[in-house]
């Protein structure tokens, strides 16, 4: 049988749809470790539940999303209002726009935090309170507080911008990526999901492809990043060497893959576990974009950025009607949105751009 056609309006509202609800499904989760997911919620988490105490996300409703999902939002409306020029202006105004947003104080990471607040002053604060520039050697120390999953959760928005040109959306990941993780490493993780999400958009593709597209982005994202004069180098893991292992690991059927793409590719803040163990769990469970994703709930630490990108990709490789309604209803509810609205905002845009 024929895989039925998805339209591109539905392949938007369901990476929109799966990039939300994914962050709130693993806000409840995060930063606690599987154990512990189950014995605070009685079992996985396989729907919206009230944050406990021990979360991250502890005072907020079941439903609400966190910087995962706030700040590519941000993003999105600058893009609007910049009729969808990709800068680091961009995203440097967006990053300042969301430090005056209620997600700010509970969920702004180390690298963000540091960014919004130097954004926040005027240029005379000496650099080394900047990005990259971290003098504190603790700090430093801890690559994934630089090279943090923050870029690659953010870079749905690059794709959005150019549905089926990898290439294009990769060019728009380095620069609006460049506001906050001015590193290789970051613009890697970047570009990969960027070029995933392009790459789902695109048709009927495969997972296969869409793997590939990550490979390829992950590739030409980190080589574009060390060609620049304005990058800054930091010890890390490589995203395609990790994003390589986590196929390998995938690719073997495990009943336990959860449990192995966590203790091996890891499921923490740096942009190399993140990313790579999101594109495994989609493989692991050969293209089941739900079952991927509760995968993402409940495998422990960065769950709501993990759940998040594999909602984006699954929601523009197999479109809105992948998730359950609710999951549209209730994100809306809880966080005052209007997710087809902004769908809607995002098609408008692309309309313009094909039209001159």
């Amino acid at each position: 049988m024929a895989a039925q056609t998805v339209t591109l309006q539905d392949k938007y509202l369901g990476c929109i749809t799966g990039a939300a609800a994914g962050d709130a499904l693993g806000a409840a989760g995060e930063p606690l470790s599987t154990t512990q997911i189950m014995q605070i919620y009685g079992g996985r988490i396989t729907d919206f539940v009230t944050p406990s105490e021990q979360s991250l996300s502890r005072g907020r409703k079941a439903g609400q999303v966190t910087d995962a999902f706030s700040i590519p939002y941000f993003l999105s409306q600058q893009l609007f209002l910049n009729h969808g020029q990709a800068s680091r202006r961009a995203g440097e105004e967006a990053l300042r726009q969301w430090g005056e947003s209620p997600w700010f104080g509970p969920f702004a990471g180390m690298t963000t935090r540091k960014v919004v607040n130097r954004l926040k002053q005027d240029d005379r604060q000496e650099m080394w309170s900047y990005a990259g520039h971290l003098g504190n050697k603790l700090f430093k120390g801890h690559y994934y507080a630089l090279s943090s999953n923050g870029a690659a959760v953010k870079a749905w928005p690059a794709a959005l911008l150019h549905p089926g040109d990898v290439d294009a959306a990769i060019a728009a990941a380095v620069e609006l990526t460049m506001a906050s993780h001015d590193d290789p490493l970051s613009i890697s993780g970047a570009c990969a999901m960027a070029a995933a999400v392009s790459r789902a958009l695109d048709g009927n593709v495969t997972l296969y492809a869409i793997t590939e597209a990550a490979k390829y982005g992950a590739a030409e994202g980190e080589k574009q990043a060390r060609a620049r004069k304005d990058i800054w180098l930091y010890p890390g893991p490589s995203v395609s060497r990790r994003l390589d292992m986590s196929i390998d690991v995938a690719v073997k059927g495990d009943a336990n893959a959860m449990e192995e793409l966590r203790d091996i590719i890891g499921s923490g803040p740096a942009v190399a576990e993140t990313f790579p163990v999101a594109i495994g769990l989609l493989i692991a469970n050969q293209g089941d974009v739900m079952a991927a994703l509760l995968d993402g709930v409940n495998i422990g630490d960065e769950t709501a950025a993990i759940a998040s990108i594999i909602g984006a990709i699954g929601g523009a490789w197999r479109g809105a009607g992948i998730f359950p309604k609710h999951y549209l209803t209730t994100v809306d509810q809880a966080n005052d949105f209007d997710l087809k609205r902004f769908a809607g905002q995002w098609l408008g845009l692309l309309e313009q751009e094909k039209n001159g």
